[in-house]
């Protein structure tokens, strides 16, 4: 079962504080643990009023003492250091070559599918002279397809990609 609880760790769950503070505080009030054990609801009063509230944050900030990392303080800071090493991770990986900005990638889509478009309509235009006279249906669509996927093949290359976007 465990052995039963002292007054100290009784007054610290009560008073939410670490028992190390409910033992100054209790010393800070000259109150004995024998007069704590008589009257735990006063001996709870006195270490709350006696306990530095400045004291028991700046602890909890740093992850020592009550509350430790469970306050929000402590959470909010923990949040923000995570927050600024991401930010360094993002800027180490941009500066390496990793990542590249949102708007030079859009722009430099909108340009190739710009040119794509391009590219595919000027097939007819292309073709019309080997097509003209063509009487074999298999042959003309033969003829299409493969203009279809050297177009297509000229724009899959992602080198090319790359340096477009690198040139913006």
């Amino acid at each position: 079962m465990g052995r039963p609880k002292g007054v100290i760790r009784r007054i610290a769950e009560e008073a939410g504080l670490d028992p190390a503070t409910v033992r100054r505080s209790l010393g800070t009030a000259g109150v004995t643990e024998a007069q704590a054990a008589a009257d735990l609801a006063k001996a709870v009063e006195t270490v709350k009023a006696v306990t530095d509230t400045d004291r028991v944050i700046g602890h909890a900030a740093s992850g020592r003492g009550e509350g430790g990392s469970d306050s929000p303080y402590a959470a909010a800071k923990a949040q923000a250091e995570i927050h600024r090493a991401r930010k360094l991770e993002l800027q180490n990986a941009q500066l390496e070559g990793r990542l590249i900005e949102r708007a030079s990638v859009e722009e430099t889509t909108t340009q190739l599918l710009g040119d794509l478009r391009v590219a595919l309509l000027a097939i007819g235009v292309r073709l019309a002279p080997l097509v003209t006279g063509m009487t074999d249906q298999k042959s003309v669509a033969r003829l299409i397809e493969e203009e279809i996927r050297n177009t297509l093949t000229a724009f899959a290359d992602p080198d090319a990609f790359f340096e477009r976007v690198a040139l913006s």
